[in-house]
């Protein structure tokens, strides 16, 4: 019997699988995962996995992964299914577990909380702030009865987050897989931070140092639905591209931002989408599905937008976002 534990390398992944792990170790499991955007984890191990094995999946979208998901249930395996983004349909089958919710306010590492009664809640806290909900991220801690340092899990989820987006695990800090690896030496957060890893500056450094890129954003489009950003072509840009357009959204709730960030080609952008916290609009999801993309109601994005494709997504955003 062979296990498998495939997860998004950003903040909600990474979480999500502490939770479980420490409940339930697996330590020869198999670890897939990579950036943030790369999702079609179950490609990975198609054809691999098979009768007995175990195959856990977090904070990566099903729709993405439905002919791969497939053929490793009929090949045998048992799966285990937790996400919050748009499934498609979902396949009924003895050995799919699923549990899923694609609420507005909700993430992955907050529906293995429930899962689990609690019984890690603290790396739940931090996979929330990593996927920008604060609110959601202090209820949590609340509903748990935790007395926590809410501000320093706020940074440690948010630059994990910060450190999955790039085009390649090469743009990042640290590889997704390894940085799950020493944060799983650790109880809880606290004792994390409390140990000075030096890997959490390594992060703070980075992020101060990108953030300077952030702020230099060109302007491509303002108008009542909210504003269209771009960065210029580089492993700062793919990095700081995600937390840049939550900051956007948390400083402007009533506003949608966009973020384009040049690929290398120079006639392609990858594309971070925030629909407005303040009020009701169509789904950032939806939008980014036009265009090829995808993600959750309050956030998606596209891997790549042609150049000339980039007058129609403007128009498609101003109407999404419309007041």
């Amino acid at each position: 019997m062979a296990d498998f534990d495939l997860f998004n390398g950003d903040a909600d992944g990474i979480f999500s699988l502490l939770q479980l792990r420490q409940v339930d170790p697996r330590p020869d499991a198999e670890r897939v995962t990579g950036v943030k955007r790369d999702i079609k984890l179950f490609q990975r191990i198609e054809g691999r996995a098979g009768h007995g094995d175990r195959v856990t999946a977090l904070d990566i979208s099903m729709a993405k992964n439905a002919n791969a998901l497939k053929r490793v249930i009929s090949d045998g395996a048992d799966v285990f299914y937790v996400d919050h983004h748009q499934t498609g349909d979902i396949l009924d089958h003895d050995r799919l577990s699923v549990i899923t919710d694609d609420a507005k306010e909700t993430c992955t590492a907050y529906l293995i909380d429930r899962h689990l009664d609690g019984a890690k809640a603290a790396w739940a806290v931090c996979g929330a702030y990593g996927d920008n909900f604060q609110a959601l991220a202090a209820r949590i801690a609340e509903s748990r009865g935790l007395t926590l340092p809410l501000g320093r899990l706020r940074e440690l989820g948010e630059l994990v987050n910060y450190n999955a987006y790039g085009t390649t695990v090469e743009d990042l800090h640290i590889d997704p897989a390894a940085l799950y690896a020493v944060l799983l030496d650790y109880p809880d957060p606290v004792a994390f931070l409390d140990d000075g890893h030096p890997i959490f500056e390594t992060l703070q450094t980075g992020h101060k140092q990108d953030w300077d890129v952030a702020q230099s954003a060109r302007e491509v489009d303002v108008s009542e639905a909210g504003q269209i950003l771009s960065l210029p072509t580089g492993a700062p840009s793919n990095r700081i591209a995600g937390l840049f357009g939550n900051a956007l959204v948390d400083e402007d709730p009533q506003h949608a931002f966009a973020v384009l960030t040049e690929l290398s080609d120079g006639v392609q952008y990858r594309v971070s989408i925030r629909a407005p916290k303040g009020r009701t609009t169509r789904s950032a999801a939806d939008l980014a599905a036009a265009f090829g993309g995808g993600g959750r109601t309050a956030a998606a994005g596209i891997d790549a937008l042609a150049e000339n494709d980039l007058p129609r997504f403007v128009s498609a955003f101003r109407d999404a976002f419309a007041p």
